[in-house]
């Protein structure tokens, strides 16, 4: 404000008029300049707010998939962006959450005594044939029989042995050994197709079970020595308690950001209808 001061002692500023008009003037330069460290607050508290809301629908939804058979549970992650003056937070540092990661610690192996239940002890994922024809890969090893007598996980799709061909039971009495050989009646049959999947940030989700390879042109390593539980499923990798309590976290974060947001928008309206004006 100091380009203002020598008006303040020039002679043309005699009357008490020009002075309540100068001193409105220089209250609105004075106002203009907290209202931009308000806007700048607000730009942070509004980003806090996004990133607590999308972390909440993260967290929600690995609660929601805690009984679902071999769910693996998202890891958010925040990263902090330096936004353009024409972005939406314009020249400032905002953190925002960053992306998911997929947790792939392994969930607890549960026995059920099925006869068509599986699970993966380690590593390993089994090989599903979509409805598009393309290959993903799943930890739920609940399986069935369709009409065909062909063996297909709980929404219907083939599973595939090790030569990507759909498995036919033709017999009476199917097993799967720990090493994924698949015999029927007594007699071996073929072996399923048990693919690694070791850089978890090479893949993508599809749903709430399956995965694929971002880049559809690499194919992932066959397992050779699979270690397959029969009469088992894998359940979630959810931490129940975990989740429940980064609720909260996120739910108690959110709501300090949007009071904080909603105390510096009253600032700023008070900060301009609180200037006196000129008589």
């Amino acid at each position: 404000m100091g380009k203002f001061r020598p008006f303040l002692d020039a002679d043309i500023v005699k009357n008490q008029s020009k002075r309540e008009s100068f001193k409105w003037y220089k209250n609105c330069f004075y106002n203009l300049e907290v209202n931009e460290l308000m806007k700048n607050s607000i730009y942070t508290t509004t980003a806090g707010m996004l990133t607590s809301a999308e972390r909440l629908n993260v967290i929600a939804n690995n609660l929601a998939n805690f009984n679902t058979t071999g769910f693996k549970s998202d890891l958010s992650f925040e990263q902090t962006l330096k936004f353009l003056e024409e972005g939406p937070y314009p020249g400032k540092d905002q953190p925002v959450l960053g992306g998911t990661v997929v947790n792939m610690h392994p969930g607890v192996i549960q026995h059920t005594g099925g006869a068509l239940d599986f699970a993966i002890q380690g590593q390993g994922f089994f090989t599903i044939q979509g409805p598009d024809n393309k290959q993903y890969y799943t930890r739920n090893g609940a399986f069935m029989l369709n009409s065909n007598k062909e063996l297909v996980n709980s929404e219907g799709f083939n599973v595939l042995d090790k030569y990507d061909k759909k498995i036919t039971v033709y017999g009476d009495k199917m097993q799967i050994t720990s090493a994924g050989e698949v015999i029927i009646d007594n007699n071996y049959y073929t072996t399923l197709k048990i693919v690694d999947l070791p850089n978890r940030l090479e893949v993508e989700k599809v749903g709430n079970m399956f995965f694929k390879m971002k880049d559809e042109t690499k194919t992932p390593a066959v397992l050779s020595n699979p270690d397959i539980v029969s009469g088992s499923l894998e359940r979630s990798n959810v931490n129940l308690l975990e989740g429940i309590s980064e609720t909260v976290v996120a739910q108690r974060t959110f709501d300090a950001q949007r009071a904080a947001t909603d105390l510096i928008f009253r600032n700023i309206r008070r900060s301009i209808t609180d200037i006196p004006r000129p008589v």
